[in-house]
């Protein structure tokens, strides 16, 4: 910048207020507020960024603290699982409790208890055999009970059967690992229209726009990811495209519709 060697302030470090180019990192440049804030990486920004928060409402305790030089570490509460291989985890679910009293494995902080269950069809599979040996008649009355039907039966209904088994197998299944492909197929504006209609509140969408300005496929996976943290895991998946269809981003519930079958498909094979 006008014939000088700007340099970028190390981790733990932005440019102090007033200064352009940092010639000289250990005077042009500031720690962030430790607890408070963060920047992992070599910058030359102005801002540090906020330190995350662990919400136990989230079933998320603190495993590290926030440092200059990173952000706050999250990890499951006790009697909590997170069933996802990505890091960070954005929630965890309580572990189940068995009501027959037979535990075949305890609940990890990966995976929900296996409870025991004797003479007995598992609830899903039960379901799963209704729903396929009732869906002709599902169909045939589609037109007069459209009003009634849930959500999540109308869009099991627009899919074949065997798609069908997949959508009821997975509908409640955790989208966390699927965000980063769910925002690809869609454009900013398009989430930011979605986090608005399901009413994230305006100052974590402004916070989330200020932490990533400049980054646009990190506010998306940021944004999405506040609406799916209040919404929670159970019916995201059908909360999701129906939505989109409500907003008129028919395009976009198209692609991510298909984008999750596929997914669900690979995990159920």
């Amino acid at each position: 910048l006008n014939g000088q060697c700007c340099k970028k302030c190390k981790s733990g470090f932005v440019k102090n207020t007033g200064i352009d180019c940092p010639t000289d990192i250990s005077k042009h440049c500031v720690a962030c507020e430790s607890g408070k804030e963060f920047i992992n990486y070599p910058n030359d920004l102005s801002k540090c960024k906020r330190c995350s928060s662990c919400d136990r409402v989230f079933g998320l305790e603190v495993a590290k603290n926030c440092t200059p030089e990173e952000d706050t570490k999250c990890a499951c509460a006790k009697n909590h699982f997170c069933n996802i291989s990505s890091v960070p985890c954005g929630h965890c679910n309580p572990c189940t409790i068995c009501e027959s009293g037979i535990i075949e494995k305890q609940c990890t902080s990966t995976s929900d208890t296996v409870c025991g269950i004797k003479g007995k069809k598992k609830k899903k599979e039960y379901f799963v055999s209704t729903l396929l040996l009732s869906r002709p008649v599902i169909l045939a009355q589609q037109q007069t009970l459209a009003k009634e039907i849930p959500i999540h039966i109308v869009l099991i209904m627009a899919f074949s059967v065997p798609s069908a088994l997949i959508l009821v197998l997975f509908l409640d299944a955790d989208l966390s690992n699927h965000i980063p492909d769910i925002v690809k197929l869609m454009t900013l504006q398009e989430v930011l229209a979605f986090v608005r209609h399901h009413h994230v509140q305006e100052p974590t969408i402004d916070q989330i726009t200020r932490d990533w300005a400049g980054d646009t496929s990190e506010q998306k996976i940021k944004l999405f990811g506040a609406w799916y943290q209040h919404h929670g895991m159970k019916g995201a998946c059908a909360t999701l495209i129906s939505s989109l269809r409500q907003l008129k981003m028919c395009a976009a519930a198209d692609k991510i519709e298909r984008k999750l079958k596929a997914a669900f498909s690979r995990q159920e094979g």
